[in-house]
């Protein structure tokens, strides 16, 4: 094992220690629901930042809505959520006004009486990530699966290589969604140590110091991410363990005519949930806006669709998807996520010329030779083509 397999595998397991005593402490200090609507009082809707909590009041106005817990009328599951909290926390507001238009009252209700308000605010969390994950994946790859495929320009993308077939892309299509179950405990985790003050994490650009702190912090916290996501890429790669039992699923799509926007997810969802996790492990390190991290993590969603799609449509220096077919194909290469600096950086960049996906003939992919990073080059042996 490397040290930077070493290094990360240590981070990682910290973390995990770390969310579960984060866990089993909250857990403890909300053992017991403490709703009372006669005892607590919500602030003025002008001092919570959107949506306010008028939206509450506006619920309470649908009979449907109300039902007794612990002994007290609720008049909506998010009233008795919010109340149980001394003080609106602004992301957790947000989160629960987001959640009352995707997961039915019905079902939030009851997992209110199931699990009380505490857990059941990140149970009705993971519905909604898992319902809006699914939404992303297969809205995001039929809009690339149309452009590929379907439209007139597919006939002149593959006149010289072959389609990928629908064999292959049902098998990517039920890894992913079986990946999607775990995948979507990501961005619930991510909420649950935001909104319990266990990050830098903030609401508002105020918060963070006006517009050109958002800004400057915004780029050290993408930096990081990017970082963070090549070295963990290139370790389920390195580590023979991780890449047998985690990593190597994902890359028996290692041809270009097995590459299809479907395969965007098709992984063991652990593989997703370590790719990923430097969106959260990054937050405790630099502040961050609450939406703009959000917005990455679904961001991340519909890139990973564009560069499995084995196209030409690439600009530099952005890692698009002539670069990820590169790292399909010879498996030591291109780690990156969105930008090509990490591998210039570190000697693993490859960089493919001619037409993605051509195995034959005068517009045949060549790559570059692999130039030495600026802290030594990538090891390995690579698989040809």
């Amino acid at each position: 094992m490397t040290l930077s397999s070493t290094a990360i595998l240590f981070v990682s397991m910290l973390i995990v220690a770390s969310l579960a005593t984060a866990v089993y402490a909250s857990a403890m200090n909300n053992s017991s629901d403490n709703y009372a609507a006669e005892e607590s009082v919500l602030p003025s809707n002008d001092s919570v930042p959107w949506p306010g909590i008028e939206w509450l009041n506006h619920m309470a106005k649908d009979p449907n809505h109300s039902f007794s817990f612990n002994g007290h009328h609720c008049n909506s599951a998010y009233e008795a959520v919010l109340y149980s909290d001394s003080i609106v926390n602004p992301t957790k507001n947000f989160n629960a006004y987001i959640n009352s238009f995707i997961v039915p009252h019905k079902i939030s209700i009851q997992v209110v009486k199931t699990f009380g308000t505490f857990w059941a605010h990140y149970i009705i969390a993971y519905i909604r990530n898992f319902l809006a994950g699914c939404v992303v994946y297969y809205g995001v790859c039929s809009f690339f699966h149309y452009q590929c495929y379907i439209h007139q320009r597919s006939k002149e993308i593959f006149k010289d290589r072959k389609r990928p077939s629908n064999e292959i892309m049902f098998d990517q299509i039920k890894l992913a969604q079986a990946s999607l179950f775990v995948y979507s405990l990501l961005p619930t985790i991510s909420e649950f140590v935001i909104e319990e003050g266990y990050t830098k994490c903030v609401y508002t650009i105020d918060d963070i110091g006006g517009f050109g702190s958002y800004l400057a912090y915004t780029m050290i916290y993408f930096s990081l991410v990017e970082i963070g996501i090549y070295w963990m890429h290139r370790t389920l790669h390195t580590n023979k363990f991780l890449y047998k039992h985690i990593h190597m699923p994902h890359h028996k799509y290692s041809r270009p005519d097995t590459l299809t926007p479907w395969a965007s997810i098709a992984f063991h969802p652990i593989d997703g949930m370590l790719q990923a996790c430097p969106y959260v492990l990054c937050l405790p390190i630099v502040p961050c806006h609450y939406l703009t991290h959000t917005a990455m993590i679904f961001f991340t969603a519909i890139w990973a669709t564009y560069i499995h799609d084995s196209m030409d449509w690439n600009i530099d220096p952005i890692m698009g998807s002539k670069y990820h077919t590169v790292h399909h194909t010879h498996y030591i290469y291109n780690y990156g996520q969105i930008f090509t600096f990490c591998d210039r950086i570190w000697g693993t960049l490859r960089v493919p010329v001619g037409k993605t996906g051509v195995l034959e003939g005068p517009n045949k992919v060549k790559l570059l030779p692999a130039q030495k990073g600026w802290f030594g080059s990538g090891r390995g042996k690579a698989k040809s083509v």
